[in-house]
């Protein structure tokens, strides 16, 4: 009897937690969504212009394009589509000259750069999967000696929607070795298929980043653990993919580092903060000390420095990159044109990217002005069916709540009644 009251009461318990979790849920999803609006300013001549989408703008959408939609000064929306290479762009294969696996530990890959090019970085051409992969990048001249280029990084998003295959971008510092080894780790998942290595002709080694400002760097030395930390706060969520730093002593060091940023995990049915590596690198008094790596979107991230029995690093800089991404949109001269932001909003559908635009040509810039964000959100674009309001999804979700609430304290008032 003793032990049916205890089973009563925790699931009592526990049903009550799960209706303040759900409460705690629709609390978090109204408070989530983030409306801006700013101002597209106004255009000298008709036609297709190239829009930067600053620093700003790609905070405030959370990185994702999907979120944005322009508008005339009629309020009818004007289609864009994300200016990039064309598909028509030169591309260089490169060999692979070999594939090689040790069950459950690595796939390795050799790349041949037989004449000595150059390279910042390599596009590989992967089937289709859901993994996500850690990996490691080293150069070797003879296949015997080889020297490290990245450890320690990792790929996601390796699926892509209406083709069997993805083509992924992979930096390393700059070099020309003859060889070129990239060591997929398997320890956790299966191998992932690589189909061809190669490089668009046209992608520049030195192309130009946007310097991120406004933010704030603390510094703390552990000496117990021998590390120094470096703690970059921003006001808003940036995009990030790169980093440098201006060392001015010692006159020589060859250090560990890593970039790190807090991330959530469910570990036995409840949630956990952990701090997540996602990149590693060495700073050396050798070479620039500027790293590119796979872009993150962080509001803060840590830089981990191993300084063994070493003096501190006296780290005059750090200067933080963000590589540009612009959009290609018709205007015309006479017109105004607003810039929305809903995170609610999907990713819109536009036949403009199919429309025989040449990619390759370069377009008069139109900028943005006056971004803000809005306390309560604009009517939508366009007039919507009841049934596709938010106002119709909040009545679902209420009634939800009632219906879970009505059968969960019913459960409750008859554990009462035995009791």
């Amino acid at each position: 009897m003793k032990q049916m009251k205890t089973f009563r009461k925790k699931l009592k318990n526990q049903t009550m937690k799960k209706l303040i979790s759900l409460f705690s849920f629709l609390i978090i999803g109204m408070s989530s969504a983030q409306n801006y609006q700013g101002k597209i300013n106004k255009v000298s001549e008709n036609g297709l212009h190239q829009i930067l989408l600053t620093p700003e703008v790609r905070s405030a959408s959370q990185n994702n394009p999907g979120f944005l939609r322009i508008f005339d000064s009629k309020n009818n929306e004007v289609p864009y589509v994300i200016y990039g290479k064309s598909s028509n762009s030169s591309f260089k294969n490169f060999t692979i000259i070999s594939k090689t696996a040790v069950p459950n530990v690595a796939t390795s890959i050799i790349i041949s750069n037989e004449n000595a090019l150059n390279l910042d970085n390599l596009t590989l051409k992967i089937a289709n999967t859901d993994v996500d992969k850690k990996y490691n990048i080293s150069g070797s001249n003879d296949q015997k000696e080889w020297f490290g280029l990245v450890i320690n990084q990792k790929i996601i998003g390796l699926n892509d929607a209406g083709e069997n295959f993805v083509e992924r971008d992979f930096p390393f510092p700059l070099n020309n070795y003859k060889f070129l080894k990239i060591d997929f780790i398997d320890k956790n998942s299966l191998p992932i298929n690589v189909l061809g290595a190669g490089l668009e002709e046209n992608h520049s080694i030195n192309q130009s980043k946007t310097e991120l400002q406004n933010f704030t760097q603390k510094t703390e030395t552990d000496k117990k653990l021998k590390q120094t930390r470096i703690t970059i706060t921003f006001q808003n969520p940036q995009v990030i993919d790169g980093i440098g730093f201006y060392i001015s002593s010692p006159s020589y060091y060859l250090r560990d580092a890593s970039i790190l940023i807090n991330k959530t995990r469910i570990y036995k049915k409840s949630a956990e903060n952990y701090a997540g590596n996602i990149s590693a690198f060495q700073l050396n008094s050798k070479n620039k000390n500027r790293f590119d790596f796979q872009s993150f979107l962080a509001k803060e991230f840590t830089v981990e420095i191993n300084n063994q029995d070493n003096p501190v690093l006296e780290i005059k800089k750090i200067n933080i990159f963000q590589s540009p991404v612009s959009i290609l949109t018709d205007l015309k001269s006479n017109d105004n044109y607003t810039l929305k932001i809903d995170s609610t909003w999907s990713a819109p559908q536009y036949d403009l990217a199919n429309s025989g635009i040449d990619f390759n040509q370069n377009y008069p810039l139109a900028t943005i002005s006056n971004l803000e964000k809005l306390e309560k959100s604009k009517p939508n674009e366009q007039a919507k069916s009841f049934w596709q309001t938010s106002l119709f999804m909040w009545i679902c979700i209420v009634l939800a709540v009632v219906i879970i609430g009505y059968f969960a304290l019913g459960l409750i008032k008859d554990m009462n009644k035995e009791n």
